[in-house]
C-alpha cells in the first residue's frame, strides 16, 4: 500500500528528475493495474488484418503499438508530424521487418499517398482527418480506431484545475480554427463519406498508480494543458495523493471510445 505523505518541492523535484523521460509514445516504465476493459486495441485490430494488407498507421509515435502488429499484415508504413517520434521509430523497426514497415513524418492532415493506397487504416489515440482517411481508403477498407476519451483522467484534471481532457482538446483545435477531429465528427461525416459504422463502443474504468514515481512519470509523459513542474504543482500534487491514494494504488480513470468504419465498394 502507498504511503500518504506532503511531499516538498525538493522531494518532487529529486523523484520527477529520475523517473527521465517518455521515449516515443513508450509507456512501459509505468506500474499501474486497472480492472478489465471490455477490448483490447491490438487483439481487434489483429482480427481484421491479413496477410496481403496494406496498412497506414496514423500518429504512430515510436511504432510502440504498431509493430506489434507486423506479424499480421504485408506492407505498411506508419506515420507522424513529430520527427523525433519518427527517429525512436525507426530505431525500433527491426531489421527483420526493414523490407516491408516503414515510418515517415506526415501530417494526418494531409496524406501524401496516391488516392486508395491502403486496405486498412489505423489510428490510436490520433486526430482523426477523416476526409484524408477516406480518401486513402480502398472500396471496402477499414478504419480502426482508438481514442482518449473526454473524460479520461478527470480527478487529476479536476484537481489540477484543469476543466476535463475533452474540454481541453476542444479548445485546442477551436484555436487552430477546426473543428474538434474526433469520433463524434467522423461519425456525423460518415455516411456523406461513403462509411458505414460496424462498431461503436467507450468504456471507463477505474486505473490505478502503484507507486508515487509512476504517477509523475505519468504527469511529465501525457500530453495535458501543463507541464508537470514540482515548484508550481507541488500543492496540488500532496491534494491528489491525499485524497486519491487506496489500497490498490493511486487512483483515477481510464476513458477509452472505439470506432470502426467500412468504406463502401
Amino acid at each position: 500500500m502507498i504511503s500518504v505523505n506532503d511531499y516538498r518541492k525538493e522531494q518532487l523535484k529529486e523523484i520527477s528528475d529520475s523517473v527521465g523521460e517518455r521515449r516515443g509514445w513508450d509507456f512501459s516504465e509505468l506500474h499501474a493495474d486497472q480492472d478489465p476493459s471490455p477490448w483490447d486495441y491490438l487483439a481487434i485490430v489483429r482480427r481484421y488484418l491479413r496477410p496481403t494488407s496494406r496498412v497506414l498507421d496514423i500518429g504512430t509515435g515510436g511504432g510502440e503499438a504498431f509493430l506489434k502488429t507486423a506479424d499480421s499484415f504485408g506492407f505498411g508504413v506508419g506515420i507522424d508530424n513529430d520527427p523525433g517520434m519518427m527517429k525512436v521509430a525507426r530505431e525500433n523497426l527491426p531489421t527483420s521487418l526493414a523490407d516491408r514497415v516503414s515510418f515517415r513524418v506526415m501530417s494526418a492532415e494531409k496524406l501524401d499517398f496516391p488516392a486508395a493506397s491502403f486496405d486498412i487504416v489505423l489510428n490510436r489515440h490520433a486526430p482523426i482527418f477523416i476526409e484524408e482517411i477516406s480518401r486513402v481508403l480502398q472500396a471496402n477498407g477499414l478504419f480502426i480506431t482508438q481514442q482518449v476519451g473526454g473524460r479520461n483522467t478527470q480527478n487529476v484534471f479536476e484537481v489540477f484545475g484543469w476543466g476535463s481532457n475533452g474540454e481541453y482538446w476542444t479548445t485546442h483545435w477551436e484555436r487552430k480554427g477546426v473543428e474538434t477531429p474526433s469520433i463524434i465528427f467522423a461519425c456525423r461525416q460518415a455516411d456523406k463519406l461513403g462509411f458505414q459504422i460496424i462498431a461503436r463502443a467507450e468504456w471507463n474504468i477505474p486505473y490505478y498508480f502503484l507507486d508515487v514515481e509512476s504517477f509523475i512519470f505519468w504527469l511529465k509523459a501525457a500530453p495535458l494543458p501543463e507541464r508537470f513542474d514540482p515548484e508550481k504543482h507541488w500543492e496540488l500534487f500532496n491534494t491528489f495523493i491525499s485524497r486519491y491514494t487506496t489500497s490498490r494504488g493511486i487512483q483515477t480513470n481510464n476513458h477509452r471510445e472505439l470506432l470502426i468504419l467500412q468504406k463502401a465498394l
